[in-house]
Formats: structure tokens, sequence, C-alpha cells
């Protein structure tokens, strides 16, 4: 009991009480109709990096659940999850299970994360089968030597022809010319680590590797309603659902127990 007490401390928190007491999200409604749904967490600030874990967990097991018990297993809006700050949200122990069967019901998501370090820490006896999973990779740059060696592998080899003319003067002089294929990386890991920064490589399965100049968001059609591009901040709690106070039927406040820090530890 004490252990569950200290997993269910922070809910003892009145403004996470407040967040968590109803459900505002119906994630049943995500893969049924158009919703964005968005989950921003400071970067500087992991403590409460959980609610979002909690949030993909219940999507995920909800999304599987409408898809295959009301849909016949596909939903009819495809659902795409953006997941930022891949590697400091708590994610299900068997993400690498539900990546791999997304698809079938219509779900994708895109996993950005700062280097490949980060998901082989998070991963470490499967993250190869999490990018094998992804039909898509795109690399935006980065310093690490890992990184670098990946990308040079995947991008392969190319052929050199090679001509070598050699000449012998004098009374018995003779000329040859020898021709001569090798093979080298496309781009190796010193040419990958000196990439220039407005430069990006994707690769697509089934497709030869591409390197393009990487989008200016400045130039989005829609930039000027970002608060980068001159709008106000949004501001959260002017959202309809948001509650400004915990919900509890008053006729029920014998029911709960506010639990103090001494009651959770025993003490």
């Amino acid at each position: 009991m004490i252990s569950v007490g200290v997993r269910l401390a922070a809910f003892n928190l009145k403004q996470i009480a407040n967040l968590t007491c109803t459900d505002e999200l119906d994630l049943y409604s995500i893969g049924e109709k158009k919703v964005a749904l968005f989950c921003c967490i400071p970067d500087a600030d992991t403590s409460m990096n959980y609610l979002v874990g909690m949030i993909y967990s219940n999507l995920f097991q909800t999304l599987y659940y409408v898809a295959d018990r009301k849909y016949g297993g596909r939903l009819p809006i495809p659902v795409h999850c953006i997941m930022d700050e891949w590697p400091n949200v708590a994610l299900p122990d068997d993400f690498d299970k539900i990546l791999a069967t997304m698809r079938s019901r219509g779900i994708s998501c895109s996993i950005i994360i700062q280097n490949i370090a980060q998901m082989k820490a998070l991963f470490k006896d499967s993250y190869e089968s999490l990018i094998g999973n992804c039909d898509e990779f795109l690399y935006l740059g980065g310093n690490e030597k890992e990184g670098h060696k990946y990308v040079s592998e995947l991008l392969g080899k190319e052929t050199l022809d090679t001509n070598t003319y050699g000449q012998t003067k004098g009374r018995s002089g003779s000329y040859s010319v020898n021709y001569q294929q090798t093979g080298r990386e496309l781009l190796t890991p010193d040419e990958i680590r000196l990439l220039d920064n407005r430069k990006a490589i994707l690769f697509i399965r089934g497709e030869r590797p591409i390197m393009d100049d990487k989008y200016d968001l400045k130039k989005h059609v829609n930039f000027r309603y970002t608060e980068d591009g001159g709008a106000s901040p949004y501001d959260y709690a002017k959202t309809p659902l948001a509650h400004d106070d915990l919900k509890i039927d008053i006729n029920r406040l014998d029911d709960y127990e506010l639990l103090s820090t001494e009651d959770i530890l025993g003490e």
C-alpha cells in the first residue's frame, strides 16, 4: 500500500486533481472525426511527463478498441501522433509492439529524437526494430559519431570508374590503359558530420535516398497564427472544456479522503 500511495501521491496536488477529475479529452472521438490534441510539456521540467505517458497509453488502448470493435479493424479517420520530446515521455513498455501493429488500425506516428543513443538507452535490445518499423527516416544533422556511421551505412555505396594510364618512353617504350571499377560510401561518416545545416537526408522504404533543403517553417501559410509569427500566445485556460476547480458531488464528500504525506509514507 505504501508503494501505491507513493506512486499516486502526485494526484493529491490540487492542480493535478483538477486536471484529472473528469474526462475532458474524449479519446474515443479521435479517429472518428478531425481532432487536434496538443500535449505541451516544458523541456526543462520532466516532473509531469508521466501525465503525457498516461495519455499515450490510454490513447493507444482506446483507439485499438474502437478500431477493432466498432470499425472492423481500421479507424475511419487516420490518426497521426507527432511525438516530440519522445525520449522524455514515459512510453508504454510494449511501445515497440504497438508501433509494429498500429498501421493496420490507421494509426501512425513520427518519433522525434536528438540522436540514436537516446532511443538505444530506452530500448536497448529492440531499438533497431523501432527504426525498422518506420517507413521513413529523416536525418536533419547532428554531432553523434554513431549516428554518422548509421546514416552512412544506410546511404550505401556508389561505383566509381577508374581509368589508369601508363606510358614508358625509350627505345622499347609502351603505353597501357587500365579500366577498373571501385566502390566507396556515397557519403562517409566524416562527410555526414560536415553536412550543410540547410540540408536534410530522407530515406523512404523502397526508394533511393533524397538530399534536399530543409523546409523554412516561416514560409508556411499559417505561420502568422503562431506566437513566433506575431500572434498572441495561446491561452489554455480559455478552452471550452477547461475546469477552474475540482468537480465533486457535494453529497459524496464522505466517500473521499485526502491523504497527507505522513499517511502515504506510513508514519
